[in-house]
């Protein structure tokens, strides 16, 4: 694995919004980072009100009780990366967006292999020991995100899952966000799938239950923050505070409004 063209990620530490609003802003980045107008960029930020997202390829008339959810005030929005559904309730939530020249080979399990390692220094940092899977468990095909686990996804020892991450990779840049439950809330996400989720591997955790105490948002934040920051000093780099850049606003607003924001895209399939 071999990281050039850039001496220093951008960090952007947002605290928790809507969810279309925020798909929207990672799409923006993808661009953005693709074009070589921003360098490679870590967000930290949180999804508010709670909000079901569902893969790129997901049925949502199959998969989701959309009159439930949306009683239940929960907002609804499919993401522009694959993997199974989340529910994000309480918790931290990460996108990291990497243009094609910055990493060698560029592949998505390389690109797994490097931010794996980035987040299970976060988890480090916030007093959890963790390791990154090496093969899948549990099925593929099982609707709830956080009932398997894909290879080079983060688990405890006990083999329970402790973050959700999903990708996208076009000619340019490739993203990968993902969802860190800071508790069991996000487990809810049974109420409003139609299918029924399997078992075998047991209850997913959160960083709450692995700490044995309430973790709040900023916490977590700033823990992964500063292990991204470790990280990332390993391997030569670095990690600078930074802002959306205007153009970045400008055309989440645009994604909003004509992608996000709309059941042709949201009921797809």
């Amino acid at each position: 694995m071999i990281l050039s063209g850039t001496p220093a990620f951008r960090l952007l530490r947002q605290a928790p919004g809507p969810g279309r609003q925020n798909m929207a802003v990672d799409e923006a980045l993808l661009e953005s980072v693709g074009r070589s107008d921003s360098p490679p960029t870590l967000r930290l930020y949180g999804f508010a009100p709670p909000t079901l997202s569902l893969g790129r390829f997901q049925k949502a008339g199959e998969l989701i009780d959309r009159e439930l959810a949306a009683r239940d005030g929960l907002t609804l929005v499919r993401r522009p990366t694959g993997g199974q559904a989340v529910l994000h309730d309480r918790e931290l939530t990460y996108a990291v967006v990497l243009a094609r020249g910055e990493l060698q080979p560029f592949t998505k399990r390389e690109i797994y292999r490097f931010i794996a390692g980035m987040l299970l220094a976060g988890l480090e940092e916030a007093g959890i020991r963790a390791r990154s899977n090496n093969a899948r468990q549990g099925s593929a095909r099982n609707p709830d995100c956080f009932r398997s686990t894909g290879q080079y996804e983060i688990a405890d020892d006990r083999e329970r899952k402790l973050i959700g991450s999903a990708q996208v990779l076009n000619r340019q840049a490739a993203l990968q966000h993902g969802a860190i439950p800071l508790d069991g809330s996000y487990r809810r996400i049974s109420r409003y799938l139609r299918a029924p989720t399997e078992e075998e591997h047991g209850l997913p955790a959160s960083l709450g239950e692995e700490l044995g105490r309430e973790i709040g948002f900023a916490e977590a934040q700033e823990a992964f923050a500063r292990g991204a920051a470790r990280w990332l000093s390993r391997h030569g780099l670095g990690l600078e505070p930074g802002e959306l850049l205007a153009a970045e606003r400008a055309r989440a607003a645009e994604l909003l409004a004509e992608k996000y924001s709309r059941d042709e895209w949201n009921l797809a399939y």
